[in-house]
């Protein structure tokens, strides 16, 4: 059923930007930009462009895909307030992909098979973290993604872990102790979501997205902790005691 979909994937999760549109599962055209401000004046523009490039409006799409986190909470926030408006507007389904899956599928298509760790600086010296089993080209969850503190993150990663992947990896490697240094890898690998993979993991999950009956709403953010900003404290002055 999915063979003809159309799908616009996006993300804005990280420090970077990105669209995508996938059909028939291929990538038809992709724009990506490595970008720490103005995500939320880009988004949009590069959603019309890759949808331009593909020969397709908007209202051709069949389906959205975005990253819901882990990530920045304004860059987690841009994309899935994006991606929710279009999918409501032109009243097609939405799909959520974690930014971790879609690194881990990044790193799973230039390597064989193995246990992988996707790292991403969470700062606060905190790194969100997932291990990965790859196989064939497939990655499959070992763990539910978390935020680790850089001082515990050794007595995260298992004997089976065999590379650290993501923009996390250098600050994981300066806490780690000499021998498991040795023991991992830290290729170069791209580190940051990608809308290209993103939405052929949403296409490949549409069909079950769309038997189980998922709502836009449904789709929701997955930040791991709370935000680094919080609201101010109400101040009370004796006057207003009066």
């Amino acid at each position: 059923m999915t063979l003809q979909v159309k799908l616009l994937a996006l993300d804005s999760a990280l420090s970077s930007c990105s669209a995508a549109v996938i059909e028939g599962g291929e990538i038809k055209s992709e724009i990506f930009e490595n970008r720490m401000r103005g995500q939320a004046e880009r988004l949009m523009p590069i959603c019309q462009d890759v949808c331009e490039q593909a020969g397709l409006s908007f209202d051709d799409l069949d389906a959205i895909a975005v990253t819901c986190g882990p990530g920045t909470f304004t860059g987690v926030r841009i994309g899935l307030a994006a991606a929710k408006g279009l999918a409501l507007a032109l009243g097609i389904p939405l799909v959520g992909v974690t930014s971790l899956d879609v690194v881990a599928r990044n790193a799973a298509d230039k390597r064989g098979n193995g246990r992988i760790a996707i790292a991403f600086d969470a700062r606060r010296s905190e790194v969100y973290w997932q291990i990965f089993d790859v196989m064939g080209g497939r990655v499959v969850p070992v763990m539910t993604p978390v935020a680790v503190p850089l001082v515990d993150i050794e007595s995260h990663i298992d004997d089976q872990v065999t590379a650290v992947i993501g923009t996390g990896a250098e600050l994981v490697k300066s806490f780690l102790s000499q021998d498991a240094q040795d023991r991992l890898s830290f290729p170069d690998l791209p580190s940051q979501p990608t809308a290209g993979t993103l939405g052929q993991i949403a296409y490949e999950r549409l069909e079950e997205e769309l038997a189980s009956g998922v709502k836009v709403e449904a789709v929701v953010p997955l930040y791991l902790r709370a935000p680094d900003a919080v609201a101010a404290k109400p101040i009370s002055y004796p006057f207003q005691n009066k």
